[in-house]
């Protein structure tokens, strides 16, 4: 076996300390766990100039596919720095402030992707119009009421029982 000792090629995520994303079901939605560091104005795509505050977020998304496109593939799409601009999660993860801290996700049909989202929101204040374009939902990112990543990964954890998911919580 040869080993590579150069860098990491994507350079922001320290693979030994990443937990295994095997956990994650192949099939199913997913809320990311973000920590936006400090407030910032930020163009995200056809949103335009949005102010970010300072704080927690989640983003809730699915994936329904094999491979870059099932819950894994597009955890990892989150989690890395170097990738093309297409959505608008896309925009506020490729912010140096931002970081992906956590992630809740349970095997679902689509449609609960949305009944999640609405459900977080019913909680916190949105950012109207993000990650919503393919839906009739409010948005699909939320700045949560909580001080401390281990809180808001129980507070959605409990939200996915609340819709009978049963829902596997990593922390990144």
């Amino acid at each position: 076996m040869n080993c590579n000792p150069g860098p990491d090629e994507r350079d922001d995520v320290n693979r030994l300390d990443e937990p295994s994303l095997n956990a994650l079901p192949q099939n199913g939605i997913y809320t990311i766990l973000i920590h936006v560091q400090f407030s910032v104005n930020l163009k995200i795509g056809s949103l335009g100039i949005s102010k970010i505050k300072e704080g927690f977020y989640a983003y809730t998304g699915s994936g329904q596919g094999r491979g870059a496109l099932s819950v894994k593939g597009r955890v990892l799409r989150h989690i890395s720095k170097r990738k093309n601009l297409k959505w608008h999660i896309d925009y506020l993860l490729s912010s140096n402030y931002v970081k992906v801290i956590g992630v809740v996700a349970s095997q679902a049909e689509k449609e609960y992707e949305c009944k999640v989202a609405s459900a977080i929101n019913s909680v916190s204040p949105c950012i109207k119009g993000f990650g919503c374009s393919d839906c009739r939902c409010t948005s699909h990112l939320a700045l949560l009421p909580c001080s401390d990543e281990d809180s808001c990964l129980k507070m959605i954890e409990r939200i996915y029982r609340q819709l009978g998911l049963n829902p596997v919580v990593l922390k990144l």
